[in-house]
């Protein structure tokens, strides 16, 4: 599904499934999101979206560290996290999935709830073995528009 016919900008990233990489992806979101004109507010906005995204796609190992310490996001090498950011002319779309996942946590789950209120839109599937989360979100308008919109006689 392409976010817009007109134009499509597309990033893609993939990176192997564990914390020390998976920073990369909330920072990859905001400078994409930084080039289009979304406010400070909306980028940390969709920092935290990505961050959930990806909690809910790789969930946290379960065995503890040899600290005694949970170990977040170690899996075994090979399973990566993809991610696909798509520019059109109304929308950022956000797409991250995971071959070999395994089906998601409940929808009413702290981070679908997080998801789902720091975004404009957010699905998710399992489709051949692949598990996708999409988040979507209008980009702001631009001064122009804004202008535009402030002075029009109605």
């Amino acid at each position: 599904m392409t976010v817009s016919e007109e134009r499509e900008d597309v990033l893609l990233l993939d990176v192997p499934s564990t914390g020390d990489y998976l920073s990369v992806l909330p920072t990859a979101t905001a400078a994409v999101a930084t080039r289009l004109g979304f406010s400070l507010d909306e980028i940390e906005d969709l920092r935290a979206a990505v961050n959930a995204a990806v909690a809910l796609l790789i969930p946290t190992a379960s065995k503890p560290a040899e600290s005694g310490r949970q170990r977040p996001f170690r899996r075994k090498p090979g399973e990566p996290l993809r991610c696909r950011l798509e520019v059109g002319v109304e929308a950022l779309q956000i797409v991250l999935s995971r071959p070999k996942g395994e089906p998601l946590p409940d929808a009413g789950t702290y981070q679908w709830q997080v998801l789902k209120a720091l975004t404009d839109e957010v699905e998710s599937e399992i489709e051949g073995g692949t598990t996708t989360i999409r988040i979507r979100q209008r980009r702001p308008a631009t001064e122009a528009d804004a202008d535009t919109e402030r002075h029009q006689i109605n």
